[in-house]
């Protein structure tokens, strides 16, 4: 199918990043935001090859952008040991793109720009949709405008309000039990000291783990910015209690609850909490993977994090709704019915992305364990490169599953490699999690 007029509701990463594949594709495309302007917030965010290389290719020119290209992903302990150095040197070599860091601010502010400038894509902000006709279809605002297309994708993330139509069943964000809060901080104090200025100099995404919790580093904005994401359990915070509805942020300005809780760890994680000015903390969420992503009359579907939410331990969210987009655009390529087209899409796209979503739950529990018994087999397992190693990256295999896959062509999905083992159940500090989630793990 050639020239179609598409709608996307929802401009957030991926709705921006299909716009410009259908765009390339060379359909009229309309984009409809409810904010009235994009905001310059947000803190970093990892774009790993099987994203960028589908972003060059419509176009998208990082080099406008102020970034690092990761070394890798280093794993340590609390106590500042190295355990594992997962070496992204080759990554370009391998699979065509580099792995980049940039703040989430900069990557939308070049997306928008990038949309903005092409000839086949309206951006329009301020736009509430307040219904849909699923048959037409088309999407009536909220001030009553009518807008009609031949597909409607709803990029509208984890709260979409057609998720639970699609579906013919309510499905509601689940608690993950685990809470988040998101840092930056200028990296010029890290600079000034001799046993930090090295997770500026050298920009490795760097993984502390220890009991209930973990923390994640790496540089922006070449070395001007130091970006930390900490994460732990509901158990663990010491902080006031979030409400208990999925993907809750709250803005925080003291540092005390950070402080204390990291207290016996590392000099280096102790100094970035000290650091911590005003952060953005909320509770994870996600859900189990859904029966369908089209409607039921083939002209509607979904994308990106309203269909498969993730923890962001994989540092996969927006990179899985960037190969929705590519995906999308080659199945509507592909067929000349919209159904056909659609179907093709869920059906390729779907196991996939449930399958980076349930590694998020294994790394969610082996990142987090107490010392002991269980800690010593991971770290044992962390230094073999085969599917035994506990942390995603260590296994070649499945390395080169993520990295290398072409979401840009349509074809059956190459067999998803073995998840990794689990700890064991006296060492599970998830105990909140679902039966039938455990099950699929």
């Amino acid at each position: 199918m050639r020239d179609l007029q598409v709608l996307i509701v929802g401009a957030g990463i991926g709705g921006l990043q299909a716009a410009l594949a259908l765009a390339a594709d060379g359909h009229q495309v309309t984009l409809l935001e409810s904010a009235k302007a994009f905001e310059e917030v947000g803190a970093g965010i990892r774009v790993s090859p099987n994203s960028s290389r589908l972003s060059h290719s419509w176009g998208v020119d990082f080099s406008k952008v102020k970034k690092e290209v990761s070394l890798g992903n280093r794993f340590v302990d609390w106590k500042g040991n190295i355990l594992l150095d997962c070496d992204f040197g080759d990554v370009e070599k391998l699979y065509g793109a580099p792995y980049y860091f940039i703040h989430r601010a900069d990557l939308v502010k070049l997306l928008v720009a990038t949309a903005q400038a092409h000839e086949r894509i309206t951006v329009r902000t301020g736009c509430r949709v307040a219904s849909y006709d699923y048959g037409g279809p088309s999407v009536t605002l909220a001030d009553g405008e009518i807008l009609d297309a031949d597909l409607i994708i709803c990029a509208d993330g984890i709260k979409s309000s057609v998720r639970d139509i699609i579906n013919g069943r309510p499905i509601a964000p689940q608690d993950t039990g685990d809470v988040a809060y998101r840092i930056l901080v200028s990296a010029k104090p890290l600079l000034d000291d001799p046993d930090m200025a090295d997770l500026v100099k050298n920009p490795w995404a760097v993984h502390w783990m220890g009991p209930e919790g973990h923390a994640v580093g790496y540089p922006l904005r070449e070395g001007e910015m130091y970006n930390i994401i900490i994460d732990v359990t509901h158990s663990s915070d010491l902080g006031e209690p979030l409400p208990d509805e999925g993907q809750v942020w709250k803005s925080a300005r003291s540092n005390a609850e950070l402080v204390e809780r990291f207290k016996d760890w590392c000099p280096q994680v102790r100094k970035l909490c000290a650091m911590t000015g005003e952060y953005l903390k909320w509770k994870l969420a996600d859900f189990d993977q859904l029966d369908r992503w089209v409607h039921p009359s083939g002209k509607v579907c979904l994308l990106g994090d309203a269909c498969h939410p993730m923890m962001p331990y994989m540092a996969q969210g927006a990179a899985q709704a960037t190969e929705d987009a590519a995906t999308l655009a080659v199945a509507l390529r592909s067929f000349d019915n919209m159904a056909d087209a659609l179907g093709a899409y869920e059906k390729q796209r779907k196991p996939r992305a449930a399958y980076v979503a349930r590694n998020t739950r294994v790394l969610q529990e082996w990142l987090h364990l107490y010392d002991g018994p269980a800690r010593d087999e991971r770290d044992r397992m962390m230094r073999h490169d085969n599917a035994s190693n506990p942390m995603f990256w260590g296994s070649s295999a499945r390395k080169n599953w993520l990295f290398g896959h072409d979401a840009s062509k349509l074809r059956p999905e190459a067999a998803i490699p073995d998840l990794p083992p689990m700890p064991p159940d006296e060492a599970r500090v998830y105990l909140n999690l679902k039966d039938d989630m455990r099950s699929k793990l």
